[in-house]
């Protein structure tokens, strides 16, 4: 494999960017239910931590706001989102995989991998935040910040190496879809009283 093939140049770096989006959309419709699911707080037997109260050095694992309410939620919903996006919301220009190609099950696979590499993306900084004594909710140092900004999608993109090894410039657009949608969220947390912070 050549270099141009593992990096695809920087010509068309914002189309890479939408197909990201694209591949992303799915479990960022998760994200929407999950801000639902927390503002009326719904399921709340689900609510139990995922370390289940578990410390490390004294320390909390991830945390309360760490929760299999959420895994559930990202993995359920990154799933039911992913069927219609691979039956007939179709825009094969965007698509990294085709999906004329593939049957119900592989959708599902895929949304199973969509949902669980944002939920186990998360849990690196979580641990690291817990362990430097950084509360749920808050940005700590400048690095735990920009953790914050590629961590979930970052993890999706590792989970599907297995399915295709995406080029560098996938990566990159990773970055710049990150940024964005994480101001947005954390925006959107803020206003339904979530959050105190964008950050």
């Amino acid at each position: 494999m050549t270099w141009n093939q593992i990096w695809g140049g920087w010509d068309g770096l914002g189309t890479e960017s939408l197909r990201v989006l694209w591949l992303s959309l799915p479990v960022v419709l998760a994200a929407l239910v999950q801000t639902i699911v927390l503002k009326l707080k719904l399921g709340q037997r689900w609510a139990t931590p995922l370390d289940f109260g578990k410390t490390f050095r004294d320390k909390r694992l991830f945390g309360d706001n760490k929760t299999w309410r959420g895994a559930v939620v990202y993995v359920v919903f990154s799933v039911l989102f992913t069927i219609p996006q691979a039956t007939f919301w179709r825009v094969p220009s965007l698509e990294y995989f085709d999906y004329t190609q593939t049957y119900l099950p592989w959708a599902i696979d895929l949304g199973l991998l969509l949902g669980l590499g944002f939920v186990l993306g998360e849990l690196p900084n979580s641990f690291l935040k817990r362990q430097q004594g950084i509360g749920p909710g808050q940005s700590g140092k400048w690095w735990n910040a920009v953790l914050d900004q590629v961590d979930s999608l970052l993890g999706v993109l590792i989970l599907l190496i297995p399915l295709r090894l995406l080029p560098l410039k996938a990566w990159l657009g990773v970055l710049i879809i990150c940024t964005v949608l994480h101001s947005a969220f954390g925006l959107l947390f803020v206003v339904l009283g979530l959050k105190k912070s964008v950050y």
